[in-house]
């Protein structure tokens, strides 16, 4: 009883010098996991920051294990430095650890293990395809475990016509498209905000999005 007594003083001591230590301007990279149905895209978009091809060396172009990258923060300021120019934000962590899930019907376990582990999440929707049984899979998941999560709404580059703009931010980009084009992604991007909803979850386009606590945000992207 005297070790256990001891042991418990000596953890309690060790959690109060920790948050005593604790500094908001301290922080540590956070966990990120990247879910979605198989062939959404999640990997390719991955392979576009990285400047890899890890998708390409995948049997049949399917994610089957877990995979983790490092980017870190001067990594995240050099992709994201033509957005700043337009919308300025300041990148406060040391960088991001993104890990890949498989998004196969089969692979279930492992998705739920990237989702427990993670702090944020991103789930990736096909913007040609909508909801999909393991994309809906995947939103339950994070919901049971409340972690925060952004729709990246892929592959806009299938849209009818679309002039591909390489890291141009994806605003200019559209507004850069024939009014043909730019009709059907305010279509398609509505058909999965319903399609959101119906699963109980309010989404709205991020420059659209003036209510982050109970709205999700949409980032439409395209790994072309």
């Amino acid at each position: 009883l005297a070790r256990l007594e001891t042991a418990r003083k000596a953890r309690q001591a060790r959690m109060e010098r920790a948050v005593k230590e604790r500094d908001p301007e301290d922080l540590r990279s956070p966990i990120c996991c990247i879910m979605g149905h198989v062939d959404t895209g999640k990997t390719k978009l991955l392979d576009m920051i990285r400047h890899t091809n890890v998708q390409g060396g995948e049997a049949g172009g399917i994610t089957q294990q877990i995979g983790a990258s490092f980017f870190p923060g001067e990594v995240l300021a050099k992709q994201t430095a033509a957005l700043n120019k337009t919308s300025p934000f300041d990148i406060n962590i040391p960088g991001l650890l993104i890990i890949d899930t498989p998004g196969h019907e089969s692979f279930s376990n492992l998705r739920s293990r990237g989702s427990s582990l993670c702090d944020i999440a991103i789930l990736v929707i096909d913007i040609m395809h909508g909801l999909e049984p393991q994309t809906i899979e995947s939103l339950h998941m994070l919901r049971a475990k409340k972690t925060p999560f952004v729709v990246a709404l892929n592959k806009v580059d299938r849209l009818y016509d679309w002039q591909a703009e390489p890291w141009r931010p994806f605003r200019d980009s559209l507004a850069a498209q024939g009014e043909h084009v730019r009709s059907e992604f305010e279509d398609r991007a509505s058909k999965a905000k319903l399609a959101l909803a119906e699963q109980g979850l309010n989404a709205e386009v991020y420059w659209d999005n003036t209510d982050f606590k109970e709205y999700v945000s949409i980032v439409p992207t395209s790994a072309h």
